[in-house]
């Protein structure tokens, strides 16, 4: 069973959605204290109550702003109805809670509602109720298929989105000015993206990189690229496919042919874009309000080039109900509705940087006011329109391993682009296949 495991980025710990998954193992370490809450500004419509009063138990996973962000939101709700009151516990990071959910079931101890990287590995567990059985039609259709399909297993929607970020193009404006480049027309497309960062690349100044996680991007660039990760069948990963080699090569001629990013300098590339270092970055869209505040210069966010089709492969946790009495989970699903309600998930998003999952969060005032002081966000509102889902699978995070390894061998000149995928491809249809 595959789990998403993050990165913690900068003092508040914030973390990337695309980092490295582990696979769940039994463990029963105590919750780990989290922060003091904060306060949030949302005061989105009171849930319904139930008949009875019910307690739920809530285990969840972000730390520092983030965390605190959740802690004050369930203070709330637990203010707006006199029935229902929910305990939240932090369970320490996305593989922690991972593995404690597996050791739960495994000991019948779940909590009534947990939040989770890579949830929908959960759902042939038989411990989970299918959000699919829950919510209406009126509710799906509130929010983009991206976020439903990244909560699929086997087809059915299993799980519930709730913090999720997609990965941006941030650019430096006034390196692109100094560029003769236009800083109101980011790239658009592949070519485009070349030209820009053979333009903003001199000595001691590159063009183009992207953060660590480039497993993500890779992905993104297949997608881009009419490739696909996985069989329609899911028995084995196709990333080895035409299209996919054309992406790799793509990436590689970056460093190589085109000489515009840095080879093997991805753990840098954060620092380096807010120093003035490079011209343009791939990175989450979580990090906008930290990039802003630390950078120096005017900062540019566009949704990523696009090639055959715009693609923003989705990043993040969802909420996870597990199977108690029909009371208890029908809060549980009360209390779901509430926490990713239009008002609290554009909340979430001014807070934590976290991408609002809905539609109708355009009729929100505190996002329209939002857009006033920070323009940039529009943009991130404009690629999650383009969200799409990486697929989850048990081999998910070996994948992901896999991927950054063909990254850097393509990077380094180790490996053709076909040789790397092949390799990554044949290591994880081998584990998928078993013994």
């Amino acid at each position: 069973m595959a789990c998403r495991v993050r990165v913690a980025v900068g003092a508040a710990n914030r973390r990337t959605d695309s980092s490295p998954r582990a696979r769940p193992a039994a463990a029963t370490a105590a919750p780990t204290q989290a922060p003091a809450p904060v306060q949030p500004t949302a005061a989105p419509q009171s849930p319904a109550a139930p008949a009875q009063k019910v307690k739920l138990t809530f285990w969840y996973a972000l730390s520092g702003t983030q965390g605190k962000f959740v802690e004050a939101l369930v203070d709330k709700y637990n203010k707006s109805q006199p029935n229902v009151t929910v305990e939240v516990i932090f369970q320490g990071s996305y593989a922690d809670i991972a593995q404690k959910l597996t050791a739960a079931i495994t000991a019948k101890t779940m909590p009534d509602i947990a939040q989770m990287g890579g949830a929908p590995t959960l759902g042939d567990s038989g411990a989970i109720v299918p959000i699919a059985d829950l919510a209406s039609a009126a509710e799906r259709a509130d929010i983009y298929d991206g976020f439903w399909d990244y909560n699929k297993f086997q087809g059915k929607i299993v799980t519930m989105p709730f913090n999720n970020s997609v990965p941006m193009l941030y650019y430096n404006k006034d390196l692109f000015v100094a560029a003769s480049l236009d800083p109101s027309k980011p790239p658009t497309t592949w070519d485009e993206l070349v030209k820009a960062a053979t333009a903003l690349t001199k000595p001691g100044q590159w063009g183009f990189n992207t953060h660590t996680d480039t497993h993500w991007y890779f992905s993104a660039m297949m997608l881009q690229n009419g490739g696909k990760i996985l069989s329609d069948d899911g028995k084995k990963v196709v990333y080895n496919s035409p299209e996919g080699i054309e992406a790799l090569q793509f990436w590689g001629d970056l460093v190589t042919k085109n000489k515009v990013m840095p080879s093997n300098q991805h753990a840098n590339a954060g620092a380096d874009f807010v120093a003035g270092k490079v011209g343009m970055l791939m990175r989450s869209s979580a990090t906008l309000a930290t990039i802003e505040r630390d950078a120096k210069f005017k900062v540019g966010v566009a949704p990523l080039p696009c090639k055959k089709v715009c693609s923003e492969p989705l990043g993040g946790a969802s909420l996870v109900i597990f199977k108690t009495t029909a009371e208890k989970q029908k809060a549980a699903w009360e209390f779901a509705k509430w926490m990713t309600s239009a008002e609290n998930s554009v909340d979430l998003f001014l807070q934590t940087g976290y991408v609002p999952i809905r539609k109708s969060v355009s009729d929100v005032p505190a996002l329209k006011e939002y857009y006033k002081t920070s323009p940039n966000a529009e943009s991130v509102i404009k690629a999650v329109q383009s969200s799409s889902a990486i697929p989850v699978f048990s081999e998910l995070g070996n994948s992901d391993e896999q991927l950054r390894k063909a990254v850097e061998k393509i990077e380094l000149g180790a490996a053709s682009a076909k040789d790397a995928l092949d390799t990554a491809a044949s290591v994880i249809n081998k584990a998928l296949a078993g013994p």
